[in-house]
This record gives structure tokens, C-alpha cells and sequence, in this order.
């Protein structure tokens, strides 16, 4: 019967955290398909936004986000689950995991705020393409840079360590009631783009809307944290990113 149980809370945090990332990622596709429909109008990209299309941005910068990390937080979802299952049956009270899923995803919407806050920017002093893309190449080889070395930070490590581990997360972190799995999940969101925001600013290097950039930066994420040796994979991609930063800088003066 445990096994039985087990298995029904198993499928149905895979089938929320599946569904979710599904449909995030087929409103990405739409958005994609439409934005290149558009691509020969003229576009005021010097125009101040209005608050309805600052709000449109983030609303898309917080799709794309839980298309990109709400699967790396399925092992936290799936354990948090589980202790909740293990409290019912020694009818104590439990808390539904969309909570701590809440907090988790609260911490990324509001990254996306300030996300689509840079795009307003970066498309007010235009730097940025139709694809999103920098139109700098110093602009593009200096966030490489910044990624790479981050990846190298102790503060990286700390984050992603949290990260690797959902049990030592939980055991350190444990807060009582609907409240505390709440903050649990900001505080787990918060190590999460403690993690990844330097990653997430490699958008507009490849394109916000290229989906197979975002897709492979998804994947790498993913693999950063699921991967027992995650660490050696960030330095690895830190001192990679730092070079090819260096070869696109040298592109920018070289003919």
C-alpha cells in the first residue's frame, strides 16, 4: 500500500510539474512563431514602453522561466511530497506541496520583473535586435564573461550545493505549516537564481526567443543539478565561457 501510495504522489507532482512546463513551453512557441510573422514591420524599438508591454514582457520572461527551471525543482517537489505522505499516515497534519512549488516559482517571477526591466532598457539604448539578440559585440562577449566567472564564484558553489541536495535542504530548512513550506520554497527559489541568474542573462547573447537556445540552456541547468559532480560542470563551463568570451571580444577588433 505505501509503495501504491508512493507511486500516485510520484505521478501526480511529474504530471503538475510536466503539465506546467508543457504549456509554458507551447506559449514560448507561440510567442516565437508570432514574433517572427512580425519581423519585416517597422518596430519603434527606441519607444518608451507603457506599462501594459512592460507587463507583457515579464508575463513572458516568468512563462520562459518556468519552462526553464521548474523541472530542475522536481527532486525538492518530489521529496517535500513525500514527507507530506508520511505525516498523513501518522495523522498529523500535511501541507499540499503546491505551496512550497508557489514559493519556488514567486522567487522567478519576480526575477522576471527585472529581467523584462533590462530588456526595457537594453532595447531604450538599443542593444538589442528584433531577435532579442545583442547588437553589441562587446555587449554580448562582456555578459559571457560575467557568466563564466561566476561559475567559478564560491558563491556558485554554495547555491548549487543547496541545490544538489532537496533532503539537506529540507532538513535544515524545515518550516511548519502552509506558511513555512511557503517560505521554504522562496528560500529554495533563492539558492535557484542564487545558482542560475548569471546563466539566464546567456538569453540575449543567443536570442530570448531562439527556443533551441533556450532549450539548451534548459538541458544544461538541468544537468548542473541532477549530475553528481554538478560542481566540476559549472567550472567546466565557467573557464569554457570565459574563453569563448575572449574569442568573440577579439572578433569585435579583428577583421
Amino acid at each position: 500500500m505505501l509503495e501504491q501510495a508512493l507511486a500516485r504522489e510520484r505521478f501526480w507532482v511529474l504530471g503538475g510539474v510536466a503539465g506546467l512546463t508543457g504549456l509554458a513551453w507551447v506559449y514560448l512557441w507561440q510567442c516565437a512563431g508570432e514574433m517572427e510573422m512580425h519581423m519585416d514591420m517597422p518596430m519603434p524599438m527606441s519607444a518608451p514602453w507603457t506599462f501594459a508591454e512592460l507587463g507583457a514582457a515579464a508575463l513572458m520572461w516568468g512563462i520562459m522561466m518556468v519552462a526553464m527551471m521548474l523541472p530542475s525543482a522536481a527532486p525538492v517537489l518530489l521529496l517535500f511530497a513525500r514527507v507530506q505522505r508520511q505525516r498523513r499516515q501518522q495523522a498529523q497534519t500535511a501541507i499540499p506541496t503546491g505551496f512550497f512549488a508557489g514559493g519556488y516559482l514567486l522567487v522567478w517571477l519576480a526575477w522576471s520583473l527585472l529581467a523584462a526591466g533590462l530588456q526595457w532598457v537594453l532595447q531604450g539604448l538599443l542593444l538589442l535586435s528584433p531577435h532579442l539578440t545583442f547588437t553589441s559585440t562587446l555587449l554580448g562577449a562582456g555578459f559571457l564573461l560575467l557568466a563564466g566567472l561566476y561559475q567559478l564564484t564560491p558563491w556558485k558553489r554554495t547555491c548549487l550545493t543547496h541545490c544538489q541536495s532537496p533532503l539537506g535542504f529540507l532538513m535544515t530548512r524545515w518550516r511548519e505549516g502552509p506558511a513555512g513550506a511557503f517560505s521554504m520554497g522562496v528560500r529554495h527559489g533563492a539558492y535557484c537564481a542564487g545558482c542560475c541568474w548569471a546563466l539566464m542573462g546567456l538569453l540575449f547573447v543567443g536570442g530570448v526567443m531562439n527556443l533551441l537556445w533556450v532549450a539548451a540552456l534548459a538541458v544544461f541547468v538541468l544537468l548542473e543539478k541532477a549530475v553528481a559532480r554538478g560542481l566540476w560542470v559549472a567550472r567546466a563551463s565557467g573557464a569554457a565561457l570565459v574563453l569563448a568570451a575572449l574569442y568573440v571580444a577579439r572578433s569585435a577588433f579583428v577583421p
